[in-house]
């Protein structure tokens, strides 16, 4: 029985990564005006941009447009991007903890120990998918808090393992280029954090990065270790689902090749 639970607590995970990494075909299935069980009221240009609190549908996209232009040096307008999402509430994000968190060993539940960061996401968070109509393979995951707007992750869709090489990088070097990536996001300082675990993943290497002094993980940066490019970064809870989800599904994978 714990073993079906893990797997499914893997399922749940991997879902959530399809989401954040922006695979365009679990949002076939989600109506564009329709949040969860929510329905969004169509917007008439110059209106109101909240309903409940949380973000509208229109403001979210065009803060992930704009998130795309930013960090990945795009210069997209509305009229150039496909466009959907999908909303995960507060419950939701804990749901995924309780199972990212049952088979680890922690001194306090999971509700004490992430209460910082689910504070940050109490309205929820968005997961949209940018796409470049002009070239498809040009796409884009991002998550937006429900409440403020705030880019809470990006990262670039994309198959590292399927490129071929352009050097053989040392693990010096990525982490140099790790550090230069966070201070190309402009909102923190390397002196105010501290780098902790790096996980390799089918050729691309994931940093984490620890609040300089304690043990809570603020930050990560995705690179594809072939060529040394930076992919994405997550922030807060999203960080700390990533860490989890990478955790788990390393876990996995080496408890499978031990079956073999």
């Amino acid at each position: 029985m714990k073993s079906v639970k893990y797997i499914a607590a893997a399922l749940i995970l991997s879902l959530a990564a399809a989401i954040m990494s922006g695979c365009a075909g679990f949002y076939s299935g989600v109506s564009k005006d329709t949040v969860m069980v929510k329905k969004i009221p169509e917007q008439k240009p110059d209106e109101v941009v909240e309903y409940n609190g949380v973000l509208s549908e229109e403001t979210v996209k065009t803060l992930s447009m704009n998130a795309v232009n930013k960090y990945f040096e795009h210069n997209l307008s509305l009229e150039d991007i496909v466009f959907e999402m999908f909303f995960m509430d507060q419950q939701g994000i804990k749901t995924l903890l309780a199972d990212a968190t049952s088979n680890v060993k922690m001194d306090r539940g999971f509700l004490v120990e992430y209460k910082e960061p689910l504070k940050k996401v109490a309205s929820g968070v968005y997961m949209a998918n940018v796409m470049n109509i002009y070239d498809p393979s040009d796409a884009y995951g991002v998550v937006i808090n429900a409440k403020d707007g705030e880019v809470l992750g990006i990262s670039k869709v994309t198959n590292p393992s399927a490129e071929k090489p352009q050097k053989l990088f040392t693990n010096e070097e990525l982490e140099s280029r790790a550090n230069e990536f966070v201070e190309s996001i402009g909102e923190y300082k390397l002196s105010d954090l501290e780098l902790d675990d790096a996980l390799y993943y089918r050729g691309s290497v994931e940093y984490y990065y620890l609040k300089k002094g304690s043990d809570e993980v603020v930050l990560s940066v995705l690179l594809n270790a072939n060529t040394g490019q930076g992919l994405g970064f997550y922030k807060d809870m999203m960080t700390v689902l990533q860490l989890l989800m990478n955790k788990m599904k390393a876990a996995y994978m080496y408890e499978e090749k031990d079956k073999k």
